[in-house]
């Protein structure tokens, strides 16, 4: 496999990943400043992938914790290293296996769980040739959305979060898979440019029983009129600030 070694966060941390096929995108840094962890607790990244939102979200919270599960052995062996590269040993990790194995995942000890699903239905979507890509963005009938969504759940502490980004028109999907599981779903539309219509969407959901209550948060704009980054957005992707709800 060809590689390339990126400079992220303003060269904040480094990050090998394939030259071809599934390769790191903002969603990945929008994701990790989606999530309001704090030092001393503990996370969980499914489909970690090479590490990018690990990585990401420890460069901007020391003291965290962070676990990884990567089903692509590559990919796990990629994130590994980054882990050393960047100097994280001890407290970031990776697993490699599937998500729905029963032993991989301790159940019920997490702070945070967050995401990045495969955005495509195989029903509904042409694969990408690269096998690699595939995986990493198609979904399979037995980890299908759902699937991703109660393993979240079954990681998280009672009051636990969250964070998934996906598809804005999956919205729905996401809604209805997450009402079993918590009892607060935060909607955080994501935008190109004001007044377009969103393509992405982060959604943060606190475990808990009975109805959910829906929040939506106004949405978050990527770039400005004149086609750079937004004020947000260059503070998120170049200083490695939080990404404010509301």
């Amino acid at each position: 496999m060809e590689t390339t070694i990126d400079k992220l966060l303003d060269g904040r941390f480094a990050l090998e990943q394939p030259k071809k096929g599934y390769r790191m995108a903002v969603d990945t840094l929008l994701l990790a400043a989606s999530v309001p962890a704090t030092e001393g607790q503990r996370a969980l990244d499914l489909g970690c992938g090479v590490g990018g939102v690990m990585l990401a979200l420890r460069t901007r919270v020391s003291g965290l914790r962070i676990d990884g599960v990567e089903i692509q052995p590559a990919l796990a062996q990629l994130c590994a290293s980054n882990i050393a590269r960047n100097n994280f040993q001890g407290q970031l990790c990776v697993k490699e296996g599937d998500l729905k194995h029963p032993d991989l995942i301790e159940e019920g000890v997490f702070d945070h769980v967050v995401m990045n699903p495969p955005y495509h239905d195989d029903k509904t979507h042409l694969r990408s040739p690269d096998p690699s890509k595939a995986l990493a963005c198609s979904e399979g009938d037995e980890a299908d959305l759902g699937a991703w969504i109660a393993c979240a759940a079954r990681a998280l502490k009672d009051g636990g979060m969250m964070s998934l980004i996906h598809r804005y028109d999956r919205l729905d999907d996401i809604m209805v898979n997450a009402g079993a599981f918590f009892s607060t779903l935060v909607v955080k539309p994501i935008i190109s440019k004001e007044g377009q219509t969103p393509k992405r969407v982060i959604v943060r959901g606190v475990k808990g029983k009975g109805s959910p209550s829906r929040i939506d948060a106004p949405p978050f704009i990527l770039y400005s009129e004149q086609g750079r980054y937004s004020q947000e957005g260059e503070s998120i992707l170049r200083g490695a600030k939080v990404l404010e709800f509301f």
